[in-house]
């Protein structure tokens, strides 16, 4: 009881100053990285991890070619708290720091900038249930990695909504496969604010989501899946439906992940193109679709060196387009991205390394966009130099 106490307060204290394997989103369960401060955990706080994860770096903009400007920059600062209370409860909880949306009403009644918020009991050895805020379970890599080491993300992730409050069961059904279930208030803002001045749509009822994710092992981890099918009721007859299919190969220094992702959308969710046509936060462009490709290649070429390449492509298409031209199409944007990363392993007892990234941006408009809408092609760079690490504090 004396352990559940400390642990309970050691959490409201971090929040009121605000008010497994080391790259992933859930760092702190599984972390082996030597902590910063060295205290008699087996004391009060043997299976509890307090973490920071932080990416600071000098940020250099390019827009067209042209350069914009440089500062310094947290681009992630990430604290979390997680551990186990019992042999069978175990808790998650993290904040952001850095790049918040401001904060609103929302749906869940916790602060947007939350990203976990939750309790897990495990009910047998091969079954658990939580329940909380957490993390979508989509059947991606992209999502999952820990976004300290993630550069640039797709639109998909880098605009959506995916710290969700809900409940999920997971069954592994052998060591190497595992399947959730998954049900999540769709969105964390209201309605009225997401898609209240949307003509012709009305608040759901049930706002809930559902997904259902498989995990698989082969060949002793030489190959790894993370699939995954969503359904989103957004609005009165308004849903989303999602299919992500995450694939990774791992091999000695090399690991290769390739993420599909096909989003069809009765309301735009993410506003990408939304914000493209020129529509306003609460009303967004409906029936919409994103297709996604993402790749990432981590190689370390010696112990401490090591390099990650990430290629992604997003199309939007707007099929809900009024237009009855000749000319019409539901094809609106083709976006290419990439990421070169040289990194060097500064301190790997503390996982600490330090960096330097080009992340660049391609905007292709198709001649229909362009003509009806007065898009035209673009693109952005941005160089980043710093130090990157889900620091262990104790």
């Amino acid at each position: 009881m004396k352990k559940v106490i400390l642990i309970i307060i050691g959490v409201f204290l971090y929040a009121s100053m605000y008010a497994q394997d080391p790259d992933y989103q859930y760092d702190s369960t599984s972390l082996r990285s030597k902590p910063l401060i060295s205290i008699d955990k087996g004391k009060y706080f043997k299976d509890v991890n307090m973490i920071a994860n932080i990416r600071y770096a000098s940020n250099s903009n390019f827009s067209n070619g042209n350069f914009v400007n440089s500062a310094f920059r947290m681009n992630e600062f990430r604290m979390e708290i997680s551990g186990y209370v019992t042999d069978k409860i175990s808790f998650t909880f993290r904040d952001r720091f850095a790049n918040n949306s401001p904060d609103a009403l929302t749906t869940d009644g916790l602060k947007h900038s939350i990203d976990l918020a939750h309790v897990s009991y495990d009910v047998t050895p091969n079954f658990s249930v939580t329940a909380g805020k957490m993390l979508s379970e989509w059947g991606s890599y992209e999502l999952f990695l820990n976004p300290v080491y993630m550069y640039a993300y797709n639109d998909m992730v880098q605009y959506g909504d995916f710290f969700l409050s809900g409940i999920k069961g997971s069954w592994y059904a052998t060591p190497d496969h595992s399947l959730t279930l998954q049900v999540v208030n769709s969105n964390t803002r209201s309605f009225e604010m997401r898609y209240g001045d949307t003509p012709g749509v009305e608040a759901a009822k049930i706002p809930l989501g559902a997904t259902g994710n498989w995990k698989g092992e082969f060949a002793d981890g030489l190959f790894s899946t993370m699939w995954s099918y969503s359904m989103y009721n957004l609005a009165k007859n308004q849903h989303w439906n999602l299919v992500a299919l995450g694939n990774q190969l791992k091999v000695p220094n090399l690991t290769l992940q390739y993420d599909f992702k096909y989003s069809n959308e009765d309301l735009d969710n993410t506003g990408v193109l939304s914000n493209l046509l020129g529509y306003n936060f609460a009303e967004r462009a409906q029936d919409v679709r994103y297709i996604e490709h993402w790749v990432r290649g981590e190689y370390f070429f010696t112990p401490k060196w090591s390099t990650t390449i990430m290629g992604m492509v997003n199309s939007n298409y707007w099929r809900g387009n009024p237009d009855t031209s000749a000319e019409r199409t539901t094809h609106i944007r083709d976006q290419w991205s990439f990421v070169a990363a040289l990194e060097y392993h500064l301190f790997k007892p503390y996982n600490v390394k330090v960096f330097a990234a080009y992340v660049g941006r391609y905007n292709n408009y198709t001649n229909y966009a362009k003509s009806q809408f007065d898009m035209a092609n673009n693109n952005t760079g941005q160089i980043l130099i710093g130090i990157v690490s889900p620091l262990v504090l104790f």
